[in-house]
């Protein structure tokens, strides 16, 4: 084929195809646009598919919704570790045999209680020679002070007399701590947990000889992103389960923010008080992990209907019906409820309608027919009726 007949024929092809896309696009001023548009019109819903397939240039026949607003629930959910406000492992202070222990694991204790007795006979000898002295400079004081009533003794005498009372009374009083440090005694009231001594142990002052938790309050304690550091505080309530119950809840209070944010991790250690009651009865012991609830209040965002929402390689949006054609309003996805989703739109308004139903057909600034004279929430309900 020669060149000038390839050439007649791509203008021939290119001419055709213009011509076409005239018609198109005129298409309603060509073949009459007034009844295309009857043919798609509100009243003819039932029949509107088999028209636009016959005309296909009159509105897109939709369903709409109007945007409400509701309120967000916002929280943070964590785990946590159990901790008991006070608690304490054991030391002896001196290193000596265990002659006896005085509780078993799961005992209440009451503060000072004695737990553990260690030998003391070296400590009881000590302490009758030192009681002995000290009576023996008791007399020896009241000799001088009687000679020194008569001018018969010097005062550096009477003195060093008083001096060497003094002595045997610290004499006394150290012998005493010594003797009472073979007693191991709790420091507070509690909890007293499994000890891994028993008589005839021999102890130093880095043997753990019990522990003692004080159950009467229980924290936890748990990390919360720093985004949420400004919302955070005291007397916040939480809620928490365990493994040990899930079904069990346990209420609980904010009682103490760190004063800084992790800088590695970016988070910030928060403790919460528990209910007593709601932890002990769902089993919850000091080190046990558990799930914690920080919720914070909720604030008003616009709803929409979840069919409403589209998406494409922008992000998601809606429809909005502006006067009787549709404007595409980007939108943001905040969470999600039942048959609803909460979203933050700059081209959205409480009022506002978006389509439902009919999006396929539909592109900015194209004309819609509204076929629901009520909401879709209410027609979807006057359907399952």
């Amino acid at each position: 084929m020669s060149v000038g007949k390839q050439l007649f024929l791509s203008l021939l092809v290119i001419l055709l195809a213009g011509a076409g896309w005239y018609v198109f696009e005129h298409r309603a001023s060509l073949f009459g646009g007034e009844g295309a548009v009857t043919a798609a019109a509100p009243g003819a819903a039932g029949g509107g598919g088999g028209q636009r397939g016959q005309g296909g240039f009159g509105p897109t026949p939709v369903v709409t919704d109007v945007v409400a607003s509701d309120v967000s629930s916002e929280s943070v959910r964590a785990v946590g570790t159990v901790l008991a406000p006070r608690s304490v492992n054991v030391y002896p202070q001196v290193t000596a045999i265990v002659t006896e222990l005085l509780f078993k694991a799961g005992d209440q204790v009451a503060k000072d209680q004695p737990l553990v007795r260690l030998d003391d006979s070296d400590q009881k000898v000590a302490l009758d020679l030192a009681d002995v002295a000290l009576a023996d400079a008791k007399k020896a004081l009241e000799r001088s002070q009687k000679l020194a009533s008569t001018n018969n003794i010097t005062q550096t005498a009477l003195q060093d007399a008083q001096s060497a009372e003094r002595k045997a009374e610290i004499a006394v009083l150290g012998a005493q701590i010594a003797l009472d440090r073979r007693t191991i005694n709790a420091p507070f009231a509690g909890v007293v947990g499994i000890s891994d001594i028993s008589e005839g142990d021999l102890v130093t002052p880095s043997t753990v000889v019990a522990t003692v938790d004080d159950l009467t309050t229980l924290k936890v304690s748990f990390l919360v992103p720093e985004r949420y550091a400004a919302r955070i505080a005291i007397g916040q309530a939480i809620t928490a389960t365990a493994d040990s119950r899930p079904d069990a809840a346990i209420s609980g209070a904010v009682s103490a923010i760190d004063s800084r944010v992790d800088q590695a991790a970016r988070t910030l250690k928060v403790e919460a008080t528990l209910d007593a009651a709601s932890a002990t009865a769902a089993g919850v012991r000091p080190g046990m992990s558990i799930k914690v609830t920080l919720p914070f209040p909720g604030q008003e965002q616009l709803a929409v209907s979840a069919l409403a929402i589209q998406w494409d390689r922008n992000g998601s949006y809606v429809w909005r019906v502006d006067g009787d054609g549709v404007k595409r309003a980007a939108i943001e996805v905040l969470e999600r409820q039942s048959g609803r989703v909460l979203v933050a739109s700059a081209d959205l308004k409480r009022g506002d309608k978006v389509v439902v139903e009919g999006l396929q057909r539909l592109r900015d600034g194209a004309r819609i027919a509204e076929l629901n004279a009520q909401p879709a929430a209410d027609a979807a309900a006057a359907k399952g009726g």
